[in-house]
């Protein structure tokens, strides 16, 4: 039992005995120092009770300045590291390998080792938090190394990672244009440009894929939308001359290849098309030198190379 406790029943006692002893007697010196008494424990006890009750209150009343310190320096480690890391970035125990792949993969992209910076980023993309962030240039390094199908994979998986991402959607696209794959490129395009309107690379990509598709008049429709603006776009220009070229109008198709050399005169296609116009016009001369011009830039070009020998061999 408490002191407090044993007090107040100490009091109560003497107050009983007091009322007893008044009731008894009429003799003052009995009952009235007892009565005192009585008082003076009364007040004994509630001044100890009201010490006991500030001592509890003490410790929430005043709180030293170096716990506030303590409290801020050491917050929810859990949401400070979401508020500082990107929304789905990398998980915590990928944060020292994440980054040395990243690199790794840029440093085979540079040296030209495109396999190997395929294999990279699939490991980013198989370890990391945030896989995505291996898009568009997976794919991208995957056609460079020669693997069509694995880009392909590869870009249908970022598409599934983020469909919003215009530049994986693009080269998506590019990629499916060479397995012909035209209609699935053409959905992608309009994807982008619905996107984003100002987009020339999907622009052109849907000129291109009408042009591969036979279908002129949407192609030349596209070129001259992208022309109209963007005046020096040479891919535009190329396909607005092979239009013209196909369709027999040949001194056009000449003067927009022309203009388009005269842009950018490291394009292998212009002057492999100035060659075959020259050619067809009976200009052997011309058409050697755009020949010439074209390996030059593009060895690798079996059908100019054998234009240019039969023209040699028939001089």
């Amino acid at each position: 039992m408490s002191d407090e406790a044993q007090l107040l029943m100490d009091g109560r006692r003497l107050l009983r005995r007091a009322i007893r002893l008044i009731t008894e007697t009429s003799k003052i010196k009995v009952w009235v120092p007892l009565l005192c008494s009585f008082i003076l424990t009364l007040y004994y006890l509630y001044t100890l009770h009201a010490k006991a009750e500030m001592t509890v209150d003490h410790p929430k009343l005043i709180t030293p300045a170096s716990s506030n310190v303590a409290v801020s320096a050491s917050a929810d480690p859990v949401s400070h590291a979401s508020g500082a890391a990107p929304s789905g970035g990398v998980s915590a125990e990928n944060d020292d390998d994440n980054p040395d792949i990243r690199k790794r993969a840029q440093e085979a992209h540079r040296a030209q080792q495109y396999g190997d910076e395929a294999k990279l980023w699939q490991d980013f993309m198989d370890h990391s938090g945030a896989p995505q962030e291996a898009c568009p240039q997976i794919g991208k390094a995957y056609e460079l190394a020669g693997d069509v199908d694995g880009s392909v994979q590869a870009y249908e998986k970022c598409v599934s990672l983020d469909g919003g991402n215009v530049d994986t959607l693009i080269g998506f696209a590019h990629v499916l244009q060479q397995k012909r794959d035209f209609n699935r490129a053409a959905t992608l395009y309009r994807q982008c440009v619905s996107k984003d309107p100002k987009n020339l690379d999907a622009q052109t990509g849907l000129a291109l894929v009408a042009l591969k598709e036979g279908q002129l008049s949407e192609a030349q429709q596209e070129a001259k939308d992208i022309l109209h603006k963007a005046p020096t776009s040479t891919d535009a220009l190329l396909i607005a001359g092979i239009v013209a070229w196909r369709e027999g109008r040949l001194a056009e198709a000449e003067t927009i290849f022309l203009r388009g050399a005269g842009l950018d005169d490291r394009r292998a296609d212009f002057h492999a098309f100035l060659g075959r116009i020259a050619e067809a016009q009976r200009r052997p001369q011309d058409a050697l030198r755009q020949y010439d011009r074209a390996l030059a830039l593009d060895p690798n070009d079996s059908e100019i190379a054998e234009r240019r020998d039969r023209l040699q061999d028939n001089r």
